[in-house]
């Protein structure tokens, strides 16, 4: 019987989505500057915990979904981050820990959480 239940059970997790996503930003602002655009991008890979960018991985500490808004909240050194997510609009705010000051990215996902 467990001959059977194990390879399954295998089959059964290869067919459950992957938990990443992968998202562009093209704006920028800061603080109460203008926006700017920008080319910024970041994996969320939440099976791992952790948001994949540019400048090094993020720790998610926490996703809240809420109707059809998912947000991921992560930590990493010198600020705290945001990532919002409504079908595929998203929005990405990093808090500095030296502020308060904030940079909040405009841009879109794809892929599943």
């Amino acid at each position: 019987m467990y001959r059977y239940a194990l390879p399954a059970a295998v089959v059964s997790l290869a067919a459950l989505p992957a938990v990443a996503q992968d998202c562009t930003f093209t704006t920028e602002c800061y603080e109460s500057e203008p926006c700017q655009d920008t080319s910024f991008s970041l994996t969320t890979m939440l099976d791992d915990a952790k948001l994949v960018t540019d400048f090094g991985d993020l720790i998610v500490i926490g996703v809240k979904s809420e109707g059809r808004v998912t947000t991921v909240f992560a930590t990493g050194e010198g600020a705290e981050y945001l990532l919002s997510r409504n079908g595929d609009v998203a929005r990405f705010t990093a808090h500095s820990n030296d502020g308060p000051t904030s940079i909040t990215y405009m841009g879109t996902c794809e892929g599943e959480f």
